[in-house]
């Protein structure tokens, strides 16, 4: 169970770890990203770096150039999270869970899970 986003350790390649990862800890974090006296991010506000990561995605699938067209582009999330944090649109736990993630996107499937991993989170986020 993930209390804190200190309990968060992703792992986008372990296919066994992924049922866990899609089903108790998405939920988890849906709750932690909306927990508390206000929500650490919008709905709408989460959707797009969701949008952003399905862009990303669709380039992935079957680039031969993954490490040199995509994965920069991935790892520049994190300045655009840094920025939208800046701009406080999002707070520390929506950071701290997108720099864990990205941190360890670094494959055309990975990121795959990645995003399906997002599109739990989405399902589980209240609907407002």
């Amino acid at each position: 169970m993930i209390k804190t986003m200190d309990d968060f350790n992703p792992n986008f390649g372990e296919t066994k770890a992924l049922a866990q990862l899609f089903g108790e800890d998405a939920k988890d974090i849906a709750k932690l990203l909306n927990d508390g006296y206000g929500a650490d991010i919008s709905t709408t506000q989460f959707r797009q770096f969701y949008e952003k990561i399905l862009e990303l995605n669709d380039k992935a699938q079957g680039n031969k150039n993954f490490d040199v067209e995509v994965l920069p582009f991935v790892k520049l999330l994190n300045s655009k999270v840094q920025y939208s944090k800046s701009r406080r649109n999002c707070g520390e736990r929506f950071e701290s869970m997108m720099d864990k993630s990205i941190k360890v996107v670094n494959s055309e499937d990975e990121l795959r899970n990645f995003k399906y991993f997002l599109e739990a989170i989405i399902g589980y986020m209240p609907k407002k």
